[in-house]
């Protein structure tokens, strides 16, 4: 199983540009199913369908989400998918598999007015820091972040992952290495802009700026921030500012960007091109989401609500 994993998880960095925690999304899922097969005493090149029937009853039980259970099956398709292509086995057990029926839901919103709540606080902190050079560059760092997020609707890993040299505190673009190894650019706010050059000022305190990788190191100057570090920084920091931490999270902020937009007049193709969408169908859930925003909209102000059926 270690060599066929290996294998793998090898082709789907190097043919598919899997990014990291796609590859350790496919690791945990298949060891998970690996160890079911031990239990069963079956050899990971005999599952037969059954098999595959019986571990899905299994992981049912624990009543996970339906779209952790999707991710699951999927990543054992693809596994014996490539075992069959690699005719490793010669027949694929996933054939006749279907994945669970996912519905659409749509994402958490957080509102204009409490982006700029938490952007508010986090200047207030700066400023009553001015002499603590190290909670001042604490809520610096955070502020640029939450800027770029913001005005790029970037992915978070996509974010921290950014290298020192690619950025420069007078520049109006960032270039994204998204999904896939897929290169996009997106624009910078004015705001986001001076909160980089501002970051960038007292970086230089901390670290030497000739020996760090990423833009935002963690205290290895050879590494970056973890994703987990930085959501429970954000979760931290709404709370401070008097917000639900349990409605805010890295992604919500994406969905912020987006929606946002939408409800600004953005044309969707342009909101498209920025959040790295490859089907624009992935970017039009938002505008269900204006949608229910409209309809609450004539609910509420309409003169003639209560004769309106919506």
């Amino acid at each position: 199983m270690k060599v066929f994993l290996e294998n793998f998880i090898e082709m789907m960095a190097v043919e598919r540009a899997a990014s990291l925690n796609t590859q350790i999304a496919y690791k945990n899922d298949l060891s998970d199913f690996y160890n079911f097969l031990l239990k069963r005493g079956t050899d990971i090149t005999k599952v037969d369908q059954q098999t595959v029937r019986l571990y899905i009853n299994e992981i049912n039980l624990k009543n996970i989400k339906s779209n952790t259970l999707a991710r699951k099956i999927s990543s054992i398709r693809q596994f014996y998918k490539f075992l069959f292509q690699e005719k490793l086995i010669e027949h694929n057990p996933l054939n006749g598999i279907e994945n669970p029926k996912l519905g659409s839901p749509l994402p958490k919103l957080i509102s204009e007015e409490n982006i700029y709540k938490i952007i508010a606080f986090t200047k207030a902190m700066i400023e009553k820091h001015n002499r603590n050079t190290r909670k001042k560059y604490y809520y610096q760092r955070f502020l640029s972040q939450l800027e770029i997020l913001y005005s790029t609707g970037m992915r978070v890993s996509e974010l921290l992952s950014l290298r020192f040299d690619q950025i420069f505190d007078n520049d109006s673009f960032l270039t994204v290495n998204g999904k896939g190894g897929k290169e996009r650019i997106v624009p910078l706010t004015n705001d986001a802009k001076i909160a980089i050059k501002e970051y960038l000022e007292l970086l230089a305190i901390f670290y030497n700026l000739d020996k760090i990788v990423y833009f935002y190191p963690s205290k290895d100057p050879s590494k970056h921030i973890s994703r987990q570090h930085f959501a429970c920084e954000l979760k931290s920091i709404a709370r401070e500012a008097g917000l639900d931490e349990t409605k805010i999270s890295p992604h919500v902020l994406r969905h912020a960007f987006a929606s946002h937009l939408l409800s600004n007049g953005a044309d969707l193709r342009a909101v498209q091109q920025m959040l790295g969408h490859s089907d624009i169908s992935t970017t039009q859930i938002y505008t269900h989401i204006l949608d229910e925003k409209l309809k609450s909209i004539i609910k509420e102000k309409h003169p003639l609500a209560k004769k309106i059926m919506i």
